[in-house]
């Protein structure tokens, strides 16, 4: 049983987000919405399953594209509404970004870090869009 003094099993915090990529996976693409963010992964909603140990690109456009390689760690189907919603956990292996890469720990969660705000910003412009359409 793991209890609070065994340790965090996550090395970094993750950031609560809610904004609109694109996933491309093996044999298919399709829009999704990313949950969390940290350096070392994120956490999707999708229309569709993946399945564990899929290698995806995740593209997050902000100012610039940034596009998280990664690997799903786990996945869960969950029926909300009459519908199923899946969920992916995702371990980013390298973001890359205006012809550069983040490869180490260390320059992943500095780029997260950094866009952070741009995020935020993207999300309360949405949230402000939908006051005045409502």
């Amino acid at each position: 049983m793991w209890n609070e003094s065994d340790g965090e099993r996550r090395r970094e915090k993750r950031h609560p987000i809610c904004i609109d990529v694109r996933v491309i996976a093996p044999k298919n693409s399709f829009p999704a919405l990313a949950t969390n963010v940290s350096g070392g992964g994120l956490e999707i909603s999708t229309p569709t399953g993946i399945n564990p140990q899929t290698k995806l690109m995740i593209f997050l456009q902000l100012e610039e594209e940034f596009v998280f390689h990664g690997t799903v760690i786990w996945a869960l189907g969950d029926f909300v509404n009459k519908k199923w919603i899946y969920r992916a956990g995702i371990r980013t292996d390298t973001i890359v970004f205006k012809n550069r890469q983040a490869n180490t720990a260390a320059e992943k969660a500095e780029i997260v870090n950094k866009i952070l705000p741009q995020i935020k910003d993207r999300e309360a412009g949405k949230n402000a869009l939908k006051r005045m359409l409502a």
